[in-house]
């Protein structure tokens, strides 16, 4: 599987910079990230993260994007409302 990363968006994380992050876990810290991120698990429950709060999934994987503006989320998002 490809952008496993057990860091995510930490600020010290050496994938912050990725489009999105597949989290190993249903338990996400979001201590030291410094924008809101959007997590869904592999049961498909979906939870906007804030920074500095810690998140619990009911599933064991959590595919997650950042919420910043040029990210792939928020493009997918911009590209739904305008063709709706």
């Amino acid at each position: 599987m490809k952008n496993i990363s057990t860091t995510g968006y930490k600020r010290n994380s050496k994938h912050k910079n990725r489009p999105y992050n597949i989290i190993p876990s249903g338990k996400i810290t979001m201590k030291d990230v410094d924008f809101n991120v959007v997590g869904i698990d592999n049961l498909g429950n979906k939870k906007i993260m804030k920074p500095g709060n810690n998140y619990t999934f009911p599933g064991d994987v959590v595919l997650e994007f950042p919420l910043k503006k040029q990210s792939l989320y928020n493009r997918i998002l911009i590209k739904k409302n305008k063709s709706s």
